[in-house]
């Protein structure tokens, strides 16, 4: 069974994560970290804490900058809500940006999730051997495996996608009239621009 997160988290909206973080460049990221590490040497806690979580920031702003448009575009049709972005901090750590798709009363959502202990968790059942657990069966989706299930009693659905043990990527999709729709959305992700994110891992 897939490992899901607390949606009690804080999720940022995009523009409200990249607006906090501004350009959020690399020099920006390093005069941070420099600060902090000025500040430590003069044992000044403190600002030792208040740069390095500027720092972060900063980082966190960009990475969601990025990861925001790996997200799938919308089916023909349908329309999209803006990506948002939460910290996964309180839970193990690593982010997850997310996406809401609608149509009616059909609704799709895309997730992504990074460094976080649920992708190792939910891994397992990329690497059975056998029989996968019922209901689920494998395929894959821009040359990667993937594992889908499918309940056309209850027209709901999700699709999953594993990275290099990184990132884990779903769709989950509810009263929808046929599994294509999920196959359909998870090819729009840009698995190449998250492997480039990742550093080509």
């Amino acid at each position: 069974m897939f490992v899901r997160l607390r949606r009690s988290l804080l999720i940022l909206p995009l523009a409200a994560v990249l607006l906090g973080a501004g350009a959020a460049r690399a020099d920006d990221v390093a005069l941070q970290i420099g600060q902090a590490g000025a500040a430590n040497v003069r044992g000044d806690a403190l600002h030792t804490l208040t740069a390095l979580q500027a720092a972060q920031t900063l980082v966190f702003g960009r990475l969601t900058e990025q990861f925001a448009k790996v997200m799938p575009p919308a089916p023909a049709g349908w329309d999209a809500s803006p990506p948002e972005s939460q910290s996964l901090d309180s839970i193990g750590g690593g982010m997850t940006v997310t996406r809401g798709y609608s149509k009616g009363d059909s609704t799709l959502n895309a997730s992504l999730v990074v460094d976080n202990p649920a992708v190792m968790a939910n891994s397992t059942l990329f690497r059975q051997t056998g029989a996968l657990n019922p209901g689920w069966s494998r395929l894959e989706i821009g040359g990667e495996d993937a594992l889908m299930r499918y309940d056309a009693a209850d027209r709901v659905g999700e699709i999953m996608i594993l990275l290099s043990d990184r990132v884990l990527l779903q769709i989950e999709g509810s009263d929808i009239g046929r599994s294509d729709l999920l196959v359909q959305t998870a090819r729009g992700w840009n698995i190449a621009a998250i492997r480039r994110v990742l550093g080509g891992s």
